[in-house]
């Protein structure tokens, strides 16, 4: 934990301020968990990933078991957590632990004194009270809904979610099917590549009329996010071949011409409709996976070509702090977003904003989306989050870089202006 008589002073002024959490994988209560077991509430959301790395899959099975006994899943808990409490995932856990049940320490005990107390957040007035207590105005939601029934407006979506479009299934289509299932939410057959992009264009439209704010995309889990032009022909190829026959299915990466060209054509459909996209860079839940597919670097053409389109760009592109600010500093249609990155690495997290403030405008930085399915672990991460932000604004007033009343200032926008603006949610500005 930082230290000192500016960062104290610092961190006691941010804790009140509002937050626009830019990143959440929940469309309201009816997203939340219900917990029978403590155990299995301690290791939820990134934490696991942990334990992945530390054991196996069947020791988290094992944890995860919410009929097994809290006593008898205890040995191989207090193992596990062992080689993993020193994380920053783990660090999330301790700090709800504290924060909301006032346990500093765990044990068998104190973990037992959690039955009975976990809060229901699929209960609507503890789910707001949640919000409210950690001054949360709302969060931006990556969703797997029923889309026909949110266009309906009869989705159960809670009001200070805000919903964004999940951009890969709609351009990494492989198959017949998958072509006909996304153009069924508008009620359009298609027969040909042209009439499947005009599709996309009229389903982002009443998205957004329905109350999506932007697009999320993260296909860096399967592929390098490098999208190149230039290749109608061959997509029409793809399409063609995959629609001549419902059951052909195009594979990796002799698809790719089709998902690029689809891709560049959803950016000049949000470019057209106003519409921000959100772009997953960096590291990557879970274990096993190649993370420098994912490095932002390989997004700069995109960002080139559609210098009208706003990108959210994510996680900090964790570990490729230099990259990312480089693409912050040098285009204007780009923000730095810390979404997931204050618990992916803390330490990393502080240098990354505290390095924004010499390299990029402020006013282009998001500090903080909690990237869980869960508020609760939510809440602790952005507990985190003001931690570092307010690391990073009282290195910079030691070093004399600005004052006091500007480092309040820009904590107010990173927290909550800056996102307010990019996203056009509407919200009166603050001033710090």
């Amino acid at each position: 934990m930082p230290t000192g008589k500016t960062y104290d002073t610092l961190r006691a002024d941010i804790d009140p301020l509002p937050v626009i959490d830019t990143h959440e994988h929940f469309p309201g209560p009816a997203g939340q968990a219900e917990w029978k077991e403590p155990i299995a509430s301690l290791i939820a959301g990134y934490v696991r990933s942990d334990i992945l790395s530390a054991t196996d899959p069947a020791t988290l099975q094992r944890l995860e078991d919410q009929q097994a006994a809290t006593e008898d899943k205890w040995p191989l808990f207090e193992e596990v957590w062992s080689k993993v409490k020193h994380t920053a995932y783990a660090h999330v856990t301790n700090v709800i632990l504290a924060r909301e049940y006032d346990v500093h320490e765990i044990t068998l005990e104190s973990v037992k004194s959690l039955a009975g107390r976990l809060i229901d957040l699929r209960d609507a007035k503890a789910f707001e009270a949640q919000l409210d207590k950690y001054h949360i105005r709302c969060c931006l939601a990556n969703v797997w809904i029923d889309w026909g029934k949110y266009i309906a407006g009869e989705a159960d979506v809670h009001d200070r979610m805000k919903v964004l479009i999940a951009g890969p299934e709609l351009h990494s289509v492989r198959n017949h099917q998958s072509v006909q299932h996304n153009c069924r939410k508008v009620g359009r057959p298609v027969t040909c590549l042209d009439e499947y992009v005009d599709a996309l264009g009229e389903f982002c439209k009443r998205m957004k009329d329905a109350g999506a704010i932007g697009l999320k995309d993260q296909c860096a889990y399967g592929r390098k996010i490098s999208y190149d032009s230039g290749t109608r022909a061959e997509a029409e190829k793809l399409f063609g071949y995959m629609m001549d026959d419902p059951r052909r299915h195009l594979g990796w990466p002799a698809s790719k011409p089709l998902d690029d060209y689809l891709f560049h054509c959803l950016m000049r459909i949000c470019r057209d409709l106003e519409l921000p996209v959100q772009i997953h860079t960096g590291h990557m839940a879970g274990v096993r996976n190649d993370v420098a597919k994912t490095n932002a670097a390989h997004f700069r053409n995109v960002l080139e070509l559609h210098e009208e389109v706003k990108f959210d760009l994510f996680h900090g592109n964790w570990p490729y702090a230099g990259d990312l600010l480089f693409l912050g500093k040098n285009y204007p249609n780009v923000a730095i977003d810390l979404c997931w990155a204050n618990i992916i690495d803390n330490r990393y997290s502080r240098r990354l904003l505290a390095d924004s403030l010499v390299t990029v405008p402020h006013t282009k930085v998001h500090a903080f989306g909690g990237d869980y399915g869960n508020l609760e672990y939510s809440c602790g991460h952005l507990v985190i989050a003001k931690d570092n932000v307010a690391a990073a604004l009282a290195e910079m007033v030691d070093d004399q870089w600005m004052d006091l009343d500007d480092a309040r200032q820009v904590a107010a926008d990173w927290l909550f202006n800056n996102p307010n603006r990019f996203f056009n949610l509407g919200y009166e500005p603050v001033t710090a």
